[in-house]
């Protein structure tokens, strides 16, 4: 069977080669009937559309760049499954940059990815200052849409809000009373900030001295043996138990079971980004989900809308609400 073409799509229609090369190219001027015509008949006749034909109709490299800091990160494989599904459905190539612990390799790559590759760029990560600044002479005005603000970089910004997840979390301790109430937090990042923020607002309205019930802890590096000797000092009048992210909070787990302690039983702990293995430990961890897969979805109309000229007014910024998930650990186990 011979490959069909753009003038197979015309003569099946009866519009124009150009009419239903501009409805492929989901053209402004094309009306959405007309375009669902010619879709319609690409589903018929099981139309393909060439890449590089369409590259150059376009203009257009129809791939976009993804940076991210770390894959295994929930929020970040949630926010490039979002991407990729969405990117799927508008027949865009993804690319993929990881910063992880070579983060000079990595905005290397991206530089090449920008300069001959993409359209556009997807960040989903904050990136430290030095970061910020290579990043803004690497993306050279072209379209970004970033989970974070970027000095030197004026773009669209679609990101988690923090500070309503720990409200978020606040509210759902208290549903059970506000004795024992102990919120443990991971110290060096901004976001894990915000959530202590939004807790400790909560607390106050609710006339609780927020700075008490507050326990700070360094951030894990590799070979940590014992990070958390201060929560082991409280366990014993602790009743609820907040983290700043799950693997905290699993850890908080791992020292009430040394201590005798049930999560969900005499005890209630919950994390906050929904990682996989929130939801595989037993009992499973009550958490807050960032919605990354929602925001990467978003991000790519977003910043696809920018390509196309069809969004033109000034970069908005905008807070994404994160969802509660109730689990084991602040329920009774059955």
């Amino acid at each position: 069977m011979s490959k069909v073409t753009i003038e197979d799509i015309s003569r099946y229609t009866g519009l124009s080669r150009g009419t239903v090369s501009r409805a492929l190219n989901d053209r402004p001027d094309i009306s959405q009937q007309t375009k669902e015509r010619v879709l319609e008949a690409c589903r018929q006749l099981e139309y393909v559309p060439s890449h590089a034909a369409r590259s150059l109709a376009t203009g257009r490299r129809y791939a976009v760049a993804v940076l991210v800091d770390d894959l295994r990160c929930g929020y970040a494989s949630g926010f490039l499954r979002g991407v990729v599904v969405r990117a799927r459905g508008e027949r865009y190539a993804v690319h993929v940059s990881e910063l992880g612990r070579e983060p000079e390799h990595a905005l290397a790559h991206l530089q090449t990815l920008v300069n001959e590759r993409v359209d556009a760029l997807l960040l989903g990560t904050p990136l430290r200052a030095e970061f910020q600044r290579r990043l803004a002479e690497i993306i050279r005005g072209r379209p970004m849409v970033s989970s974070a603000a970027v000095s030197g970089v004026a773009c669209d910004i679609l990101a988690p809000d923090f500070v309503e997840s720990g409200r978020l979390v606040a509210r759902h301790l208290l549903d059970g009373g506000s004795a024992g109430l102990l919120y443990v937090h991971e110290t060096g990042s901004d976001c894990a900030a915000q959530r202590l923020a939004g807790f400790r607002e909560v607390c106050t309205a609710a006339g609780l001295n927020a700075q008490q019930i507050t326990v700070e802890v360094p951030p894990h590096e590799d070979g940590d043996r014992d990070r958390l000797p201060v929560v082991r000092a409280r366990l014993g009048n602790a009743r609820a138990i907040a983290a700043s992210d799950d693997f905290l909070a699993l850890e908080v787990m791992l020292l009430c079971a040394q201590a005798g302690r049930t999560p969900g039983q005499d005890v209630t702990i919950i994390g906050q980004g929904n990682e996989l293995v929130s939801g595989r430990v037993w009992p499973r961890l009550t958490t807050i989900d960032f919605c990354g897969e929602e925001i990467g979805r978003r991000a790519l109309d977003i910043v696809l809308q920018r390509v196309t000229k069809v969004r033109q007014d000034d970069p908005q910024h905008t807070l994404v609400p994160p969802i509660l998930i109730v689990r084991q650990t602040t329920r009774p186990t059955a």
